[in-house]
């Protein structure tokens, strides 16, 4: 395509500053140079922006699709029943979001509603933790399991009283009656070091417990603080 100079018309060759003609400057036009700029995306639950690249916003933890939601400090993937995040314990907040709360910060109410503690769960542990002696038990679980074991006991010594009538079977039930009494012995050694850590005692307190002003004393000892 060819130029011609604005003032005089004279044709004009590429690349001229000016006129030969009539010796007006020539004012070259460039079209407007395209910058690509970076694609912004915004969060559809909280209006937060993202990084295209990313697949969940970082302050709400909604996905860009909305058909779900992670958990803003670890990422887990969370469903809208949650109260808080079963990984990492930050807590969820009402309305598809998710708080930046973490258990320590406030939480931790959320976290005893959902473990607190009964009969049945302490009993539980108190197996499930026969061998475990550096955790802690507090007065719940300490109080709990040793009266589960009491109930248990009852029931077996009566069951085994009622049964002895019947001489096989009644030597069978009284010798499950002695094995199950000497499988309580790791659990609850274990319990009772447990409840000494809760308390702040040294561990080799449990040998005292056997004494009944002792085992008492454990029970309402209040919980170490730190």
């Amino acid at each position: 395509m060819k130029n011609h100079c604005e003032k005089c018309g004279n044709e004009l060759q590429e690349g001229s500053k000016f006129c030969v003609k009539c010796g007006n400057p020539i004012i070259t036009k460039t079209g407007k140079i395209q910058v690509n700029e970076p694609t912004v995306i915004y969060c559809t639950n909280c209006g937060e922006k993202m990084d295209p690249l990313a697949d969940f916003c970082i302050k709400c933890g909604v996905s860009k699709n909305k058909s779900h939601k992670h958990c803003i400090n670890c990422g887990s993937n969370l469903t809208e029943e949650q109260d808080f995040c079963i990984k990492c314990g930050t807590k969820i907040s009402s309305g598809f979001r998710i708080g930046n709360m973490k258990v320590s910060d406030g939480t931790q109410e959320q976290v005893d509603k959902l473990t607190k503690t009964t009969m049945g769960r302490a009993y539980l542990n108190y197996w499930l933790n026969w061998s475990n002696y550096k955790e802690k038990a507090t007065r719940p679980d300490f109080w709990y399991a040793i009266l589960s074991c009491v109930i248990v006991y009852l029931v077996l010594a009566i069951m085994t009283v009622i049964l002895s009538v019947i001489p096989l079977i009644g030597t069978i039930v009284s010798v499950a009656f002695v094995l199950f009494i000497m499988l309580n012995i790791p659990p609850v050694i274990a319990l009772y070091i447990r409840r000494s850590n809760d308390v702040g005692l040294n561990w080799k307190w449990f040998i005292l417990s056997t004494v009944l002003s002792a085992n008492l004393f454990l029970a309402i000892l209040p919980s170490k603080e730190g």
